[in-house]
């Protein structure tokens, strides 16, 4: 299946953030549910099942299931852990960073590398509310990292 870019402006980008019926339904699945296109042709994006393996780093474990959101120069991106990988808008990463720097881009339309720990919230299976996953790794892995952050 071939992908393009669209260009929209604002208040289109709001009106499709509005209509999600959650945080792991993509932009284009809520304008197909809108438009009423329900060709079963279309490949289908990864399913968001607990099943499979958890991802982990960092000392931060988050099970097949767990919902990932982040907001980034006025996006707001989603996606799930599935079988050890975060699965942002049907595309795989490994990383938080990753699928941070490779689904944002800077106000101009620039690629730009970003700390996805700064970023990403996560809502485990079981969990009734979403955290931030920074604050999910052990307590000395943080300390370390804001004492090297007060150096740069």
């Amino acid at each position: 299946m071939e992908h393009r870019t669209i260009e929209i402006d604002f208040d289109v980008h709001k009106r499709i953030e509005a209509e999600r019926s959650s945080f792991a339904e993509t932009p284009n699945e809520v304008l197909r549910r809108l438009l009423g296109i329900t060709d079963e042709a279309v490949p289908k994006r990864i399913s968001p099942v607990a099943e499979g393996r958890a991802w982990t780093g960092k000392g931060v474990t988050l099970p097949a299931g767990t919902q990932v959101r982040m907001r980034y120069n006025g996006r707001a991106l989603s996606g799930i852990i599935v079988d050890g990988s975060w699965v942002v808008e049907g595309q795989r990463y490994s990383s938080p960073s990753s699928a941070a720097s490779e689904s944002c881009t800077t106000k101009s339309g620039a690629r730009t590398s970003l700390d996805g720990w700064k970023y990403w919230e996560a809502k485990r299976p079981g969990d009734e509310q979403w955290r931030s996953i920074s604050s999910m790794r052990p307590e000395p892995a943080r300390l370390i990292e804001d004492a090297v952050a007060s150096f740069r």
